[in-house]
Order: C-alpha cells, then sequence, then structure tokens
C-alpha cells in the first residue's frame, strides 16, 4: 500500500505544450534545439500518432514527452526506485522494464 504520508513527486513532462512550441524560424535561432529525423517501423508510427492525437499534440511534442518520460523513469530504475500503477479497485502492480 502507499503511505499517504509520503510527499508525492511528480513528473512535469509539458502538458502545457502551447507554451513549448516553437516555430522553425525560431528553432533556427536557439542554439539548443537539435534538428532530427528519424524513420520509425509503422506499429511505432501508430503508437505517435496515438499519442499525439489522444493529448490534442503534435507528433513532435509527444515525442519530447515520450523521452522525457523514458528518462525520468531510466533514472528512477537505476537507483532502485520501482515502478507501481494503482488500479481503480485499488490493485497495485509493478511495472516491469524489458
Amino acid at each position: 500500500m502507499i503511505s499517504k504520508t509520503e510527499p508525492s513527486v511528480y513528473l512535469d513532462t509539458g502538458q502545457n505544450s502551447a507554451s513549448t512550441r516553437i516555430t522553425s524560424e525560431q528553432a533556427s535561432n536557439v542554439s539548443n534545439v537539435k534538428r532530427m529525423s528519424v524513420s520509425l517501423p509503422g506499429d511505432t508510427a501508430s503508437m505517435l500518432e496515438f499519442l499525439a492525437e489522444s493529448q490534442g499534440i503534435s507528433q513532435n511534442e509527444a515525442l519530447r514527452k515520450a523521452i522525457a518520460t523514458e528518462a525520468y523513469l531510466l533514472q528512477e530504475r537505476q537507483q532502485g526506485t520501482k515502478v507501481l500503477l494503482q488500479k481503480p479497485n485499488r490493485e497495485i502492480r509493478e511495472v516491469l522494464f524489458r
């Protein structure tokens, strides 16, 4: 059971995507932005489309959020943290990463 006295820690993946979107003109003027091209298998591209459409964001923003989430989870797992999901019926399951 999750202790109610422990402070909650949340990952901010940028839900307010409007504030993080930049135009291609702005991107060319920002030194920390790197333009990339990726090739994705069809099933992965479909997952990216699903992520973007279900959140009402661009595929670029969905990919950025997915990478931020993956990096956060990896850092936590490397420190020995378990990733748990609590279902609506209060059942708790551990997420296993392969």
